[in-house]
């Protein structure tokens, strides 16, 4: 037995024969996937799409303090967005999902709710200002929202935008407030430390005044100044020194008192009287002893003058006129005897001055006349005496304080490196301070700025570039596709179910496989002989199916018109369409 190969007319044989094997399932898999198409509820989605735009204010001029970037702005502002509060406010707000919300605790309710939120970054190429390479940059974000009602579906997004729009403004806000509110109370403790530290380096200025390093050759000009002033008050003293020495010299060989001239002799004053009486006194008590008359007479006289004057005897004059004496009387004791009298006068004058020498004195030498003297050149040497004393009393005071200033200022220098240590320390504590605090302040400055850049709305922004509008087409179900790809099953399993009946099928069909199976051509082949009732049955499988076109056709409509469009939209829709792939195809056509 030879195998029998089937060719083109076997196949068109076999469709004809097993069209009910491949029409029924082809129109149960079609009929649910046109079913499914335009049973499955539209899901409508509306969009809307944020701008970011940069700054009115170039940053090179004002700063500002938002410096994240803005995806991951975005990305902090989704996470607040999405919270699972603000989508509870949301959905009781609109009363989203009731059957869900009655069945199914929130949260899962939240989650199918999240699920329909759409956020998506934008980005470009763009060629970073700063370092001139080439970047992707955010430049927008879009925000969607999928529901079954056009409408609710443009509310929905319509508020999610709203929110992404002010959280946005009000973490810019925070931000900028928050960091100069942190700016200000570190500007103020900073400010309390700086004047600590004024306060601090004030007073230890206070207490080392003149031992500081920046005074130190100030002190070195003033150290060099005094002594300079100490060497000329010195030889002034020694002027002084040396004048009133001479003056005293000049006081002690003048008279206080005039001498006077009455009838051609000389009136001694009572100076000159004493000095004369004194010695006429020595010298009559060595001739004739102290109680001679004129020697006491001389005596009472010398007293009166002395208290009169108010100079007593002089120790030191007594004492070299005593020594003049003895020399005298050596030489006169060696010329001559014990006897002579030259030697008894001497010896005599001798014993006297001893007895002046030894007799005490009731006047003070240092008692004032009881007189003023009268003599003009003496008073002019008195006063010029006063005049020097004074002087050296100012120049003695004046050198004491000079002293006393260079060793105060000598001081000083020895002190000043070590008060250069612990001055400079407190330097370096104000200056890191100091400039710790108008670091601050500058950053201050910008971080009020920014603030005012955010509240006027000139920094960075969200500008909404295309607000949410209600949707006239639904995203999903594609129904076209749907229906091609139930159109593309229907066929596949109708030829499966024909290919597998086949398969199945173990009868022998046609003259041809009759002698493939025999091996020998069959005498005569008797054709079908339709009978009465294969008519009817063919009859009734046609109205079957013109019924069931007609069915689909009025589904199919149903289906465009409450679903898709209405049917007058659709249809004028379909011509614009029309027109336009017509004026293509002419403008193509040469």
């Amino acid at each position: 037995m030879d195998e029998y190969i089937k060719g083109p007319q076997d196949y068109v044989a076999i469709l004809r024969r097993r069209k009910r094997h491949m029409l029924l399932p082809a129109a149960a898999v079609f009929g649910m996937a046109v079913l499914a198409a335009f049973v499955w509820p539209p899901t409508y989605r509306s969009s809307a799409t944020v701008l970011i735009e940069r700054p009115e204010v170039p940053p090179e001029l004002v700063q500002s303090t938002v410096t994240s970037f803005a995806d991951q702005r975005l990305q902090t502002i989704n996470q607040r967005v999405m919270t699972t509060q603000n989508l509870i406010d949301i959905i009781n707000e609109y009363n989203l999902y009731p059957d869900e919300r009655k069945k199914a605790p929130i949260t899962v309710v939240v989650e199918g709710f999240r699920e329909n939120i759409n956020f998506e970054l934008v980005s470009a190429d763009v060629v970073d200002p700063r370092s001139g390479r080439p970047m992707q940059a955010t430049i927008a974000f879009t925000v969607s929202f999928d529901h079954t009602q056009p409408r609710r579906a443009q509310e929905i997004a319509n508020e999610l935008v709203s929110l992404y729009l002010a959280e946005n403004l009000r973490q810019r806000q925070k931000t900028v407030a928050e960091t100069a509110s942190f700016l200000e109370q570190e500007t103020a403790r900073l400010d309390r430390s700086l004047g600590e530290q004024e306060t601090k380096l004030a007073k230890f200025k206070v207490r080392y005044a003149g031992r500081l390093p920046e005074q130190q050759e100030m002190t070195l000009r003033v150290v060099d100044r005094t002594e300079r002033d100490l060497v000329e008050v010195e030889h002034r003293l020694r002027s002084s020194e040396e004048r009133r020495i001479y003056l005293e010299t000049e006081l002690a060989q003048t008279n206080p008192y005039g001498t006077y001239t009455v009838g051609g002799q000389v009136v001694l004053g009572p100076v000159d009287r004493l000095k004369t009486l004194r010695t006429q006194y020595i010298s009559l008590r060595g001739i004739y002893g102290a109680r001679h008359p004129d020697v006491v007479r001389i005596h009472r006289e010398i007293e009166a003058l002395e208290r009169e004057t108010g100079m007593s005897a002089d120790p030191a004059g007594l004492e070299r006129r005593l020594e003049d004496t003895a020399a005298e009387l050596a030489v006169a004791q060696e010329k001559y005897g014990p006897a002579h009298p030259d030697v008894v006068k001497l010896s005599r004058q001798v014993a006297s001055l001893k007895s002046a020498i030894a007799e005490p004195r009731q006047g003070n030498p240092k008692t004032k006349p009881t007189s003023p003297p009268d003599n003009p050149t003496y008073i002019r040497l008195q006063g010029q005496m006063q005049i020097v004393h004074s002087e050296l009393r100012s120049l003695k005071i004046q050198k004491a304080a000079l002293r006393e200033n260079l060793a105060k200022y000598e001081q000083r220098l020895l002190e000043t490196p070590d008060v250069e240590r612990e001055y400079t320390l407190l330097q370096r504590d104000y200056e890191n301070a100091r400039s710790r605090y108008q670091e601050l302040k500058n950053k201050l400055l910008e971080a009020r700025l920014s603030e005012s850049l955010e509240t006027e709305k000139k920094s960075e922004r969200f500008t909404l570039l295309e607000p949410p509008l209600a949707p006239l087409k639904p995203i999903k179900p594609n129904r076209p596709a749907i229906v091609f790809l139930g159109f593309v099953f229907a066929i596949v399993s109708g030829v499966g179910m024909v290919a597998l009946a086949e398969n199945l099928d173990q009868a022998v069909y046609g003259d041809a496989q009759l002698a493939a199976v025999t091996g020998a051509r069959p005498l005569a082949v008797v054709p079908y002989i339709e009978t009465r009732k294969d008519r009817r049955r063919a009859r009734t499988i046609k109205a079957l199916g013109v019924a069931g076109f007609m069915t689909a056709m009025i589904a199919g409509s149903a289906g465009v018109h409450f679903y898709i469009a209405p049917l007058d939209v659709f249809w004028f829709r379909m011509l614009r369409e029309l027109d336009l792939w017509l004026d293509a195809w002419k403008g193509l056509a040469p």
